[in-house]
């Protein structure tokens, strides 16, 4: 599989870096401000414990839903989503189902399989700096 590329379609997506955590296990850690549409949805991402349990996230994951549900003043509930992607190449259509079902406002967090499906996410995010 070749390395991410800018998905086809998911051009109208730009995000900005609202929150980095420094501390130490949460480098990795980061909430966007996610533009799609002419709709703005908090987005963080994580990944996936051992057996797919929450007990069995490691810290970092812990940290970024802890940090989108502060920044997004949202908690588990019909603002709050959550999403599996489980490889590569769910990344594009899960990141264009998710923000396209998203209300402005919502918060999307993606749990991912591996580090190279985040690679994708991040690619798939178009994160600016800002």
């Amino acid at each position: 599989m070749r390395g991410p590329r800018r998905p086809q379609g998911v051009a109208l997506i730009s995000s900005i870096v609202i929150h980095r955590s420094a501390g130490a296990g949460t480098a990795g850690v980061h909430v966007l401000d996610t533009t799609f549409k002419d709709k703005r949805v908090f987005v963080s991402w994580g990944l996936r414990g051992e057996d797919l349990s929450r007990e069995a996230e490691p810290a970092e994951t812990v940290a970024a839903r802890q940090a989108l549900q502060r920044e997004s003043r949202q908690v588990e509930g019909p603002r709050s989503t959550e999403v599996f992607i489980a490889n590569q190449a769910a990344t594009a259509i899960s990141v264009y189902r998710m923000l396209s079902e998203a209300r402005s406002g919502d918060a999307v967090f993606f749990l991912c399989d591996s580090p190279a499906v985040v690679e994708w996410l991040v690619t798939a995010l178009e994160i600016r700096e800002g």
